[in-house]
């Protein structure tokens, strides 16, 4: 089953690019999309809360969270 993650601090195309950047050394295959603020990380891959966070803090203002 997939994993997903919502993310804030996105707001444009450039913020997704980005995320999916710095999200690609957890998981090549995820998905970001800006419409839901989300990353999807594919099945049998589940990085820690604490591990996309690491991540992101890297590029900026941005923060996961469990999805709502």
């Amino acid at each position: 089953m997939a994993q997903e993650f919502q993310i804030t601090g996105m707001h444009c195309g450039g913020c997704v690019n980005r995320v999916a950047k710095a999200l690609k050394a957890l998981d090549p295959g995820v998905a970001v999309t800006l419409d839901p603020p989300r990353a999807t990380f594919g099945d049998g891959v589940e990085p820690s809360l604490e591990a996309v966070n690491a991540a992101l803090a890297t590029i900026g203002d941005y923060r996961a969270s469990e999805p709502a």
